[in-house]
């Protein structure tokens, strides 16, 4: 963006659905900042970012990028294949439901696995599992 922030600027050399995707990119950069809803952890806001542009962008385009089929299906999971619709405040809060269901998914399978291999089961189980 530029330095006032009402400007959007994108590499003249990438194909057009990478220009594309770009803007849609940045004006949801502008839409969290102006709703406050921007985080202090960078790289989790860049991530959040990623996945509701990916939402916002139409399939056509996201097929022609690279990666296009994961992103198309990644398109689909975040929309309820296209039910979900962010320029609602139901579809977007829909589509965030979703983002946040990926994010907790991805940061805390590793320790909820281990947490729960190393929890001993619970009494009651135990009673009823030697009855």
């Amino acid at each position: 963006m530029g330095e006032e922030g009402n400007e959007i600027w994108v590499e003249a050399g990438l194909p057009e659905p990478e220009k594309q995707f770009t803007i849609v990119h940045e004006l949801v950069h502008a839409r969290r900042q102006r709703s406050s809803e921007d985080l202090a952890d960078d790289a989790l806001e860049e991530t959040i970012v990623e996945l509701e542009a990916v939402a916002r962008v139409s399939k056509r385009i996201l097929k022609r990028m690279p990666s296009g089929v994961v992103l198309s299906v990644l398109h689909d999971y975040l929309t309820g294949r296209g039910r979900n619709n962010p320029d609602t405040r139901a579809g977007l809060g829909a589509i965030y439901r979703r983002i946040w269901i990926l994010l907790v998914a991805r940061t805390t399978r590793r320790a909820t696995v281990s947490r729960v291999a190393a929890r001993p089961r619970p009494k009651a189980s135990r009673l009823q599992a030697g009855s």
